[in-house]
């Protein structure tokens, strides 16, 4: 079995990249070591995708979802923003994002004004309660953040959580890549 991967480690050697040429007993066994590897991956996935949906308390005022937050959170520091321009930030559909920015103005975090030159065009602006809400939100995603990395810290080194928010990184823009690609 030469073009066999017995560990993930063999993928630091091109001699396994073949697949092709590889036999199905020898597909079938690299298919489960790379995917107990690619599960990790999945079950982070999952996990915080649950954690993104879920509503949070970042102030005494409104519970939101995460990508509600951080979208409000962008209209207020870049106030005058439209549901393009945040689409495009946020790597989502301008219909999904439209969404987003519906449930924010519902619960009186933003308003949105018309473009004086063009009536399709909204301008976003935070509220005096979407403002309080965002800036508690930072408060709680700075003090959270710092105790991720505390946890991280226990079972790792600096170097290594660094490490994974730049593989992160690189693979969400892979992701990207392959996405526009098709």
């Amino acid at each position: 079995m030469e073009n066999e991967i017995i560990q993930f480690t063999d993928l630091d050697s091109p001699r396994y990249w073949d697949v092709e040429s590889m036999s199905r007993e020898e597909l079938d066994r690299s298919f489960h070591v790379l995917d107990d590897k690619m599960n990790i991956i999945y079950q982070f996935v999952l996990a915080y995708n649950d954690y993104i949906n879920t509503r949070h308390n970042y102030t005494s005022e409104v519970a939101l979802t995460m990508l509600e937050v951080h979208v409000l959170t962008h209209i207020c520091d870049h106030p005058g923003s439209t549901v393009t321009s945040l689409a495009t930030a946020w790597g989502r559909s301008v219909s999904a994002t439209s969404q987003t920015v519906r449930r924010l103005m519902a619960k009186d975090l933003v308003t949105r004004e018309n473009a004086p030159d063009n009536g399709k065009i909204f301008y976003l602006h935070p509220t005096e309660k979407g403002l309080r809400a965002s800036e508690q939100h930072k408060r709680y995603d700075v003090e959270d953040t710092i105790k991720t990395v505390k946890r991280l810290l226990r079972v790792s080194s600096f170097h290594a959580v660094e490490t994974m928010f730049s593989t992160l990184d690189h693979y969400v823009e892979l992701l990207r890549t392959a996405s526009k690609e098709k």
